[in-house]
């Protein structure tokens, strides 16, 4: 045990005890099917996370029925197809004594793209998120009752499939969290208006949940706790809503902030800075008595403070897990250094499934994420004597994956120091993570063993080429000039 042995402490949720204080937040893959099952990439993603060291990990949403369906892609939990492959997903997750949660959602209501969603619902007849010409359908009470109808039923067949616990998702302005917020909830029936109305649906689906699982597994309830807009709930209305859960049985509750009218905070950019959302843990872990988990941008150190103050019980790593699944484990084992830090970038996790790419989820850092069993690396039995040419990022990754495969890398950079365009993108404070990622090449580089020649400028006709039995160029990027107009003035620098 090193520095962070206070994150593998067990600690339990209800019932359940889990080995760490490391959970892996729920984020959407676009890994399912269209039947609604999940994909074999989706469980060697998630197994690969599992076997990384993460105490619990939570799925992405899947939702309560096909017609509900109206975000990402992340499945359904129907028993004639997608509990097949969930179960291999939880006995896979198992053998590596990590625990899974499902967590149910239905659906996300006013956000819901309306390429596959045309007409969306919501607790009232309010504007769509994404286009405020379309108005959306407020639920029926009998609507209503279909859904606690939905819930009961995923609840027990998540129990079916061998799942650990459930969480409900009421995040981001989805539409359980339309449901509790006056900003969408404008009925005038029993689901709206005071706080005790407004929580109704919510209570509701926390019984509905609990009559599925037959009680035996415990309920998360993911909330945002602050909204971060003029019209939106914040900390002060959260906590008189969660206080009103607790009552209803919720073990534990999942906490941040963000909504999609402030959704850099639903995926936090660099800009927003470390445990950019711990403050909303603080809030609740005073108001109520279950345990309390958080997420937001969250570093192994601001993990350790989290924990060593007690402002929540366990931290939430989302990003950080796709950038490196093996982060738990190399805490553990007391190598932080060796831990590839996520560079909060969201291109190839949000920027893929999220920004209306539709695509599976990548890594801009890891290019095994939802491809574990694609690029699996391997020893070679064959060394060889590999040149590249280029030290900015591509060039980094691909001398230390070609080391780590056992071949003998020689590494050339024309400048004075590796990184490429990385050097002068890390130089803001903002970008810690980029600089991080440097860090994190110069450490595996002199780990690997890799021969580093700077200040070396190769061309074609240099002789040393033909020492190596493979060249990988690594030319490096041009930077992108955005189309302002005076950007080619003499008053103006790039980066």
């Amino acid at each position: 045990m090193g520095r962070f042995d206070s994150l593998f402490t067990p600690y339990k949720i209800g019932n359940l005890k889990i080995k760490n204080r490391i959970v892996m937040c729920p984020m959407g893959t676009n890994a399912a099917y269209g039947d609604g099952s999940i994909s074999e990439n989706r469980i060697d993603y998630y197994a690969r996370r599992a076997k990384g060291g993460a105490g619990m990990i939570i799925l992405g949403c899947q939702f309560i029925s096909p017609e509900l369906a109206s975000g990402c892609i992340e499945g359904t939990i129907e028993p004639n197809t997608s509990l097949p492959r969930l179960s291999v997903l939880c006995e896979k997750v198992h053998q590596y004594g990590t625990k899974i949660c499902a967590q149910l959602s239905c659906g996300v209501g006013r956000n819901a793209f309306l390429e596959r969603f045309s007409k969306p619902i919501s607790a009232s007849c309010i504007p769509s998120a994404l286009d405020p010409s379309v108005m959306c359908h407020e639920i029926t009470k009998e609507e209503i009752g279909k859904i606690m109808e939905a819930f009961t039923k995923a609840a027990h067949n998540a129990a079916l499939a061998g799942f650990d616990a459930i969480e409900i998702h009421a995040h981001a302005g989805y539409l359980v969290d339309q449901f509790l917020s006056p900003v969408w909830n404008k009925r005038t029936d029993e689901y709206g208006g005071t706080v005790k109305n407004r929580t109704r649906f919510a209570k509701e689906i926390i019984e509905a949940v609990k009559k599925g699982c037959a009680g035996n597994m415990p309920v998360l309830f993911r909330i945002s706790m602050d909204h971060r807009t003029g019209d939106g709930r914040g900390i002060e209305d959260s906590i008189e809503i969660i206080k009103e859960l607790e009552k209803e049985g919720v073990d534990a509750f999942d906490v941040d902030a963000g909504s999609y009218e402030t959704i850099d905070y639903i995926f936090p950019t660099a800009y927003l800075g470390d445990a950019c959302m711990a403050y909303t843990a603080r809030a609740a872990k005073e108001a109520v008595s279950v345990p309390i988990l958080n997420a937001g941008n969250h570093t192994p150190e601001t993990a350790k403070e989290l924990i060593e103050n007690k402002d929540a019980d366990f931290v939430m790593i989302g990003r950080g897990l796709i950038a490196d699944p093996d982060l738990p484990k190399k805490l553990r084992d007391d190598r932080r250094e060796d831990i590839r830090p996520c560079i909060r970038c969201n291109e190839d996790c949000i920027g893929r499934t999220a920004a209306f790419k539709m695509a599976m989820l990548s890594c801009a850092v890891n290019p095994e994420a939802c491809q574990e069993r694609w690029f699996h690396l391997e020893k070679t039995k064959e060394p060889k004597r590999v040149c590249v040419i280029g030290a900015g990022p591509g060039g980094l990754e691909a001398a230390c994956t070609a080391a780590r495969c056992g071949h003998i890398v020689t590494l050339f950079e024309k400048e004075d120091e590796i990184g490429g365009q990385l050097t002068a993108a890390a130089t803001p404070k903002f970008k810690s993570q980029l600089k991080a990622l440097l860090d994190y090449y110069r450490k595996q580089l002199d780990k690997l063993g890799v021969s580093v020649h700077l200040g070396y400028e190769i061309k074609a006709e240099d002789t040393k080429l033909e020492q190596y039995d493979r060249w990988i160029a690594a030319t490096g990027a041009n930077p992108f000039t955005p189309p302002i107009p005076g950007m080619d003035g003499e008053n103006v620098i790039s980066v």
